[in-house]
């Protein structure tokens, strides 16, 4: 299973931030997509939540 096929959990007590370009969050590049840093989670938009990986 590659990087981006594995399982991610869902980040359950996210509130209303949302992750983008001036969030003000550190981000890298995970497979297709990018993840953010918060508090102290690496987290991924998803649907209509965010993973944490």
């Amino acid at each position: 299973m590659s990087e981006t096929e594995s399982e991610h959990g869902v980040h359950e007590s996210h509130g209303g931030h949302k992750h983008g370009d001036e969030c003000g969050h550190e981000s890298r590049q995970h497979g297709d997509h990018l993840d953010y840093l918060h508090d102290g989670h690496w987290h991924a938009e998803h649907d209509d939540h965010y993973d944490e990986h």
